[in-house]
Protein backbone atom coordinates (compact mmCIF):
# COMPACT_ATOMS: atom_id res chain seq x y z
CA UNK A 1 0.00 0.00 0.00
CA UNK A 2 1.21 3.45 -0.87
CA UNK A 3 1.29 5.54 2.32
CA UNK A 4 2.12 9.21 1.82
CA UNK A 5 3.15 11.63 4.55
CA UNK A 6 1.48 14.99 4.06
CA UNK A 7 4.69 16.92 3.47
CA UNK A 8 6.36 14.64 0.93
CA UNK A 9 4.24 15.79 -2.01
CA UNK A 10 5.39 19.40 -1.62
CA UNK A 11 8.45 18.59 -3.69
CA UNK A 12 6.20 17.81 -6.66
CA UNK A 13 5.31 21.47 -7.16
CA UNK A 14 7.39 24.54 -6.52
CA UNK A 15 4.73 26.54 -4.75
CA UNK A 16 1.54 24.58 -4.08
CA UNK A 17 0.40 21.03 -4.70
CA UNK A 18 -3.07 19.74 -5.47
CA UNK A 19 -4.42 16.38 -4.39
CA UNK A 20 -6.53 14.22 -2.22
CA UNK A 21 -6.87 12.85 1.24
CA UNK A 22 -7.94 10.58 4.03
CA UNK A 23 -7.60 9.03 7.50
CA UNK A 24 -6.21 5.84 9.06
CA UNK A 25 -7.81 3.25 11.31
CA UNK A 26 -8.45 5.49 14.33
CA UNK A 27 -11.19 8.11 14.40
CA UNK A 28 -10.15 11.59 15.52
CA UNK A 29 -11.52 12.90 18.79
CA UNK A 30 -13.98 15.77 18.41
CA UNK A 31 -12.11 17.86 20.98
CA UNK A 32 -8.99 17.88 18.77
CA UNK A 33 -10.81 19.02 15.62
CA UNK A 34 -10.08 22.33 13.93
CA UNK A 35 -12.95 24.80 13.83
CA UNK A 36 -13.14 24.75 10.04
CA UNK A 37 -11.63 25.94 6.76
CA UNK A 38 -12.37 28.55 4.10
CA UNK A 39 -11.93 28.19 0.34
CA UNK A 40 -11.83 29.98 -2.99
CA UNK A 41 -11.40 29.36 -6.71
CA UNK A 42 -8.48 31.15 -8.36
CA UNK A 43 -7.21 31.52 -11.91
CA UNK A 44 -4.11 29.56 -12.80
CA UNK A 45 -2.84 26.32 -11.30
CA UNK A 46 -1.81 25.61 -7.73
CA UNK A 47 1.85 25.81 -8.71
CA UNK A 48 1.37 28.90 -10.86
CA UNK A 49 -1.63 31.06 -9.87
CA UNK A 50 -2.18 34.02 -12.17
CA UNK A 51 -3.88 36.39 -9.72
CA UNK A 52 -6.36 37.53 -12.41
CA UNK A 53 -9.44 35.94 -10.84
CA UNK A 54 -10.62 34.91 -7.37
CA UNK A 55 -14.09 33.75 -6.29
CA UNK A 56 -14.64 33.09 -2.60
CA UNK A 57 -16.74 30.10 -1.61
CA UNK A 58 -19.89 31.05 0.29
CA UNK A 59 -21.69 28.91 2.84
CA UNK A 60 -25.29 29.91 3.50
CA UNK A 61 -25.74 28.66 7.06
CA UNK A 62 -22.33 27.77 8.48
CA UNK A 63 -19.55 29.92 9.90
CA UNK A 64 -16.92 28.22 7.72
CA UNK A 65 -17.05 26.75 4.21
CA UNK A 66 -15.85 23.38 5.53
CA UNK A 67 -16.59 22.33 9.11
CA UNK A 68 -15.96 19.25 11.28
CA UNK A 69 -18.46 16.45 10.76
CA UNK A 70 -19.34 14.91 14.10
CA UNK A 71 -20.97 11.53 14.52
CA UNK A 72 -22.02 9.49 17.53
CA UNK A 73 -19.45 6.76 18.15
CA UNK A 74 -20.06 3.30 19.55
CA UNK A 75 -19.41 4.62 23.06
CA UNK A 76 -21.98 7.38 22.64
CA UNK A 77 -19.32 10.10 22.44
CA UNK A 78 -18.92 12.49 19.50
CA UNK A 79 -16.12 11.66 17.03
CA UNK A 80 -14.86 13.66 14.06
CA UNK A 81 -15.05 11.62 10.84
CA UNK A 82 -13.64 14.40 8.67
CA UNK A 83 -14.47 17.91 7.48
CA UNK A 84 -17.45 18.49 5.25
CA UNK A 85 -19.00 21.41 3.41
CA UNK A 86 -21.04 22.24 0.30
CA UNK A 87 -20.64 26.00 -0.30
CA UNK A 88 -21.61 27.83 -3.46
CA UNK A 89 -19.20 29.68 -5.77
CA UNK A 90 -20.79 32.98 -6.87
CA UNK A 91 -19.17 34.27 -10.03
CA UNK A 92 -17.73 30.95 -11.17
CA UNK A 93 -19.70 28.88 -13.63
CA UNK A 94 -19.23 25.16 -14.19
CA UNK A 95 -18.78 25.79 -17.91
CA UNK A 96 -15.53 27.67 -17.17
CA UNK A 97 -13.90 24.27 -16.62
CA UNK A 98 -14.34 23.60 -20.34
CA UNK A 99 -12.60 26.75 -21.53
CA UNK A 100 -8.91 27.22 -22.32
CA UNK A 101 -8.36 28.95 -18.98
CA UNK A 102 -6.97 27.15 -15.95
CA UNK A 103 -8.45 27.32 -12.45
CA UNK A 104 -7.63 25.78 -9.08
CA UNK A 105 -9.42 25.29 -5.77
CA UNK A 106 -7.67 26.52 -2.62
CA UNK A 107 -8.46 25.62 0.99
CA UNK A 108 -7.08 27.99 3.61
CA UNK A 109 -6.77 28.31 7.37
CA UNK A 110 -9.22 31.07 8.39
CA UNK A 111 -6.96 32.07 11.27
CA UNK A 112 -3.87 32.80 9.17
CA UNK A 113 -5.43 33.08 5.68
CA UNK A 114 -2.64 30.73 4.54
CA UNK A 115 -3.37 27.94 2.02
CA UNK A 116 -3.32 24.47 3.55
CA UNK A 117 -4.47 22.43 0.52
CA UNK A 118 -4.93 23.02 -3.18
CA UNK A 119 -6.17 21.21 -6.27
CA UNK A 120 -6.11 22.01 -9.97
CA UNK A 121 -9.60 21.97 -11.52
CA UNK A 122 -9.12 19.66 -14.48
CA UNK A 123 -11.54 19.08 -17.32
CA UNK A 124 -13.32 15.69 -16.93
CA UNK A 125 -12.45 13.16 -19.62
CA UNK A 126 -15.98 11.75 -19.75
CA UNK A 127 -18.89 13.12 -21.76
CA UNK A 128 -21.23 11.83 -19.05
CA UNK A 129 -19.53 14.08 -16.49
CA UNK A 130 -19.98 17.09 -18.77
CA UNK A 131 -23.66 16.29 -19.33
CA UNK A 132 -24.41 15.80 -15.63
CA UNK A 133 -22.26 18.74 -14.57
CA UNK A 134 -19.83 16.99 -12.22
CA UNK A 135 -16.07 17.45 -11.85
CA UNK A 136 -13.74 16.02 -9.19
CA UNK A 137 -10.72 17.83 -7.74
CA UNK A 138 -7.84 16.32 -5.80
CA UNK A 139 -6.77 18.43 -2.84
CA UNK A 140 -3.18 17.85 -1.71
CA UNK A 141 -1.34 19.48 1.21
CA UNK A 142 0.52 22.75 0.78
CA UNK A 143 4.05 22.71 2.19
CA UNK A 144 4.03 21.08 5.64
CA UNK A 145 0.24 21.08 6.00
CA UNK A 146 -1.53 17.89 7.05
CA UNK A 147 -4.81 18.82 5.31
CA UNK A 148 -5.89 17.03 2.15
CA UNK A 149 -9.11 15.88 0.60
CA UNK A 150 -11.35 15.73 -2.42
CA UNK A 151 -13.96 18.07 -3.88
CA UNK A 152 -16.95 17.49 -6.13
CA UNK A 153 -17.88 20.52 -8.24
CA UNK A 154 -21.51 20.35 -9.32
CA UNK A 155 -23.62 22.41 -11.68
CA UNK A 156 -26.87 23.00 -9.80
CA UNK A 157 -30.24 23.14 -11.51
CA UNK A 158 -31.25 26.50 -12.93
CA UNK A 159 -33.89 28.32 -10.90
CA UNK A 160 -36.22 31.02 -12.18
CA UNK A 161 -35.05 33.71 -9.78
CA UNK A 162 -31.39 33.26 -10.75
CA UNK A 163 -29.74 34.76 -13.81
CA UNK A 164 -27.03 32.11 -14.02
CA UNK A 165 -26.79 28.40 -13.26
CA UNK A 166 -25.18 28.24 -9.80
CA UNK A 167 -22.16 26.09 -9.04
CA UNK A 168 -21.69 24.25 -5.76
CA UNK A 169 -18.57 22.59 -4.37
CA UNK A 170 -18.80 19.66 -1.96
CA UNK A 171 -15.50 19.44 -0.08
CA UNK A 172 -14.40 16.59 2.19
CA UNK A 173 -11.14 16.99 4.12
CA UNK A 174 -9.06 15.08 6.63
CA UNK A 175 -6.00 15.99 8.67
CA UNK A 176 -4.73 12.42 9.14
CA UNK A 177 -2.26 10.45 6.97
CA UNK A 178 -3.66 8.93 3.79
CA UNK A 179 -3.09 5.52 2.25
CA UNK A 180 -3.96 4.88 -1.39
CA UNK A 181 -3.92 1.68 -3.48
CA UNK A 182 -0.80 1.03 -5.52
CA UNK A 183 -3.06 0.55 -8.55
CA UNK A 184 -6.58 1.92 -8.93
CA UNK A 185 -8.97 -0.88 -9.83
CA UNK A 186 -11.18 -0.68 -12.92
CA UNK A 187 -14.20 -0.73 -10.65
CA UNK A 188 -15.60 -1.50 -7.21
CA UNK A 189 -18.92 -2.81 -5.95
CA UNK A 190 -20.61 -1.78 -2.72
CA UNK A 191 -23.15 -3.12 -0.26
CA UNK A 192 -24.67 -2.28 3.11
CA UNK A 193 -24.35 -4.94 5.80
CA UNK A 194 -25.75 -5.37 9.27
CA UNK A 195 -23.32 -4.65 12.10
CA UNK A 196 -20.19 -2.51 12.17
CA UNK A 197 -17.10 -3.22 10.06
CA UNK A 198 -15.31 -5.02 12.89
CA UNK A 199 -18.40 -6.98 13.94
CA UNK A 200 -20.65 -7.79 10.94
CA UNK A 201 -23.84 -9.61 11.78
CA UNK A 202 -24.50 -11.32 8.44
CA UNK A 203 -28.27 -10.76 8.70
CA UNK A 204 -28.46 -7.97 6.12
CA UNK A 205 -26.83 -7.59 2.72
CA UNK A 206 -28.16 -4.80 0.50
CA UNK A 207 -26.28 -4.34 -2.78
CA UNK A 208 -25.81 -0.85 -4.16
CA UNK A 209 -27.28 -0.33 -7.62
CA UNK A 210 -25.75 1.96 -10.22
CA UNK A 211 -26.53 2.71 -13.84
CA UNK A 212 -22.86 2.08 -14.67
CA UNK A 213 -21.12 -1.28 -14.98
CA UNK A 214 -19.75 -0.87 -11.44
CA UNK A 215 -20.90 1.07 -8.41
CA UNK A 216 -17.59 2.98 -8.18
CA UNK A 217 -15.25 3.63 -11.12
CA UNK A 218 -12.10 5.70 -11.72
CA UNK A 219 -12.88 9.37 -12.42
CA UNK A 220 -10.51 10.56 -15.13
CA UNK A 221 -9.68 14.13 -16.06
CA UNK A 222 -7.37 15.68 -18.62
CA UNK A 223 -3.96 16.68 -17.38
CA UNK A 224 -3.43 20.44 -17.54
CA UNK A 225 0.06 19.93 -18.95
CA UNK A 226 -0.25 17.12 -21.52
CA UNK A 227 -3.99 16.67 -21.90
CA UNK A 228 -3.58 12.95 -21.16
CA UNK A 229 -6.17 11.24 -18.94
CA UNK A 230 -5.27 11.08 -15.24
CA UNK A 231 -7.25 9.47 -12.42
CA UNK A 232 -8.12 11.95 -9.69
CA UNK A 233 -10.28 9.58 -7.59
CA UNK A 234 -12.71 6.69 -7.83
CA UNK A 235 -16.29 7.89 -7.82
CA UNK A 236 -19.79 6.47 -7.77
CA UNK A 237 -23.40 7.46 -7.18
CA UNK A 238 -25.53 4.44 -6.41
CA UNK A 239 -28.85 3.66 -4.79
CA UNK A 240 -29.45 1.21 -1.94
CA UNK A 241 -32.88 -0.37 -2.57
CA UNK A 242 -34.34 -1.62 0.68
CA UNK A 243 -32.12 0.48 2.94
CA UNK A 244 -33.34 3.75 4.39
CA UNK A 245 -31.11 6.33 6.05
CA UNK A 246 -33.57 6.51 8.94
CA UNK A 247 -32.45 3.05 10.04
CA UNK A 248 -29.09 4.56 11.03
CA UNK A 249 -30.98 6.27 13.85
CA UNK A 250 -32.65 3.08 15.04
CA UNK A 251 -31.16 0.73 17.59
CA UNK A 252 -29.25 -1.20 14.93
CA UNK A 253 -25.75 -1.01 13.47
CA UNK A 254 -24.93 -0.85 9.75
CA UNK A 255 -21.81 -0.41 7.64
CA UNK A 256 -20.88 0.21 4.00
CA UNK A 257 -18.52 -2.28 2.37
CA UNK A 258 -16.49 -1.57 -0.79
CA UNK A 259 -15.45 -4.73 -2.63
CA UNK A 260 -13.20 -5.47 -5.58
CA UNK A 261 -15.40 -5.88 -8.66
CA UNK A 262 -13.55 -8.94 -9.92
CA UNK A 263 -12.81 -10.94 -6.78
CA UNK A 264 -15.63 -9.67 -4.57
CA UNK A 265 -13.17 -9.33 -1.69
CA UNK A 266 -13.72 -6.36 0.66
CA UNK A 267 -11.12 -3.63 0.21
CA UNK A 268 -12.67 -0.91 2.38
CA UNK A 269 -15.41 -0.46 4.96
CA UNK A 270 -17.11 2.35 6.86
CA UNK A 271 -19.55 2.35 9.79
CA UNK A 272 -22.79 4.23 9.12
CA UNK A 273 -23.02 6.33 12.27
CA UNK A 274 -25.69 8.69 13.53
CA UNK A 275 -24.86 12.34 12.88
CA UNK A 276 -24.28 14.48 15.96
CA UNK A 277 -25.88 17.59 14.43
CA UNK A 278 -29.57 18.24 13.82
CA UNK A 279 -28.87 19.94 10.49
CA UNK A 280 -27.74 16.65 8.91
CA UNK A 281 -30.61 14.71 10.42
CA UNK A 282 -33.16 17.18 9.07
CA UNK A 283 -31.84 17.23 5.49
CA UNK A 284 -31.24 13.49 5.45
CA UNK A 285 -27.47 13.26 5.00
CA UNK A 286 -24.70 11.30 6.65
CA UNK A 287 -20.94 11.11 6.13
CA UNK A 288 -19.34 7.66 6.18
CA UNK A 289 -15.61 7.25 6.70
CA UNK A 290 -14.29 4.37 4.57
CA UNK A 291 -11.13 2.76 5.98
CA UNK A 292 -8.92 0.03 4.50
CA UNK A 293 -9.92 -3.58 5.01
CA UNK A 294 -7.33 -5.45 7.08
CA UNK A 295 -6.80 -8.31 4.62
CA UNK A 296 -6.83 -6.28 1.39
CA UNK A 297 -3.10 -5.51 1.31
CA UNK A 298 -2.04 -3.10 -1.45
CA UNK A 299 -5.56 -3.22 -2.94
CA UNK A 300 -7.07 -1.58 0.15
CA UNK A 301 -8.88 1.72 -0.35
CA UNK A 302 -9.78 4.73 1.76
CA UNK A 303 -12.29 7.48 1.22
CA UNK A 304 -15.72 8.73 2.15
CA UNK A 305 -19.33 8.19 1.23
CA UNK A 306 -22.05 10.81 1.51
CA UNK A 307 -25.45 9.24 2.15
CA UNK A 308 -28.35 11.20 0.67
CA UNK A 309 -32.01 10.75 1.44
CA UNK A 310 -33.84 11.83 -1.73
CA UNK A 311 -37.29 13.45 -1.58
CA UNK A 312 -40.16 11.00 -1.76
CA UNK A 313 -41.95 10.74 -5.09
CA UNK A 314 -45.58 9.81 -5.63
CA UNK A 315 -44.87 6.46 -7.24
CA UNK A 316 -42.56 5.36 -4.41
CA UNK A 317 -43.67 3.95 -1.09
CA UNK A 318 -40.41 4.81 0.68
CA UNK A 319 -37.89 7.61 0.52
CA UNK A 320 -34.93 6.29 -1.51
CA UNK A 321 -31.36 6.47 -0.22
CA UNK A 322 -28.29 7.07 -2.39
CA UNK A 323 -24.58 6.74 -1.67
CA UNK A 324 -22.07 9.15 -3.26
CA UNK A 325 -18.77 7.27 -2.88
CA UNK A 326 -15.37 8.96 -3.13
CA UNK A 327 -12.21 6.84 -2.94
CA UNK A 328 -8.72 8.33 -2.91
CA UNK A 329 -6.26 7.66 -5.71
CA UNK A 330 -2.53 8.39 -6.02
CA UNK A 331 -1.73 12.04 -6.86
CA UNK A 332 -2.40 12.75 -10.53
CA UNK A 333 0.71 13.95 -12.35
Amino acid sequence: MNTRPAAMWWGLAAVVVAGLLFVPIVLSNADDAANGFEGYVQSGTCADPSGDFKADLESEDNEYDVEPYLAVGADGEAVTLGYNGAPGVPGFGFSAIYTDQQFSLVVEDPGSDEPVACGDILRPDSDDAEETGVALVQLLPVESSDVEGIAVIQRAALQRELDITPTRVRIILSTDPVSVPSDVAAGYEGYVQGGHCDSPEGKLHVKLESEDDHDVVPFEARSGGTGDPVTVASYGFAGAPGFGLATAYADQDFSLVIADAESGDPVGCGDILEADADEYVEVGQALVQILPSDDAGEAAVQGYAVVHRVGMQRELDVTPTFFRVLLFAPPAD
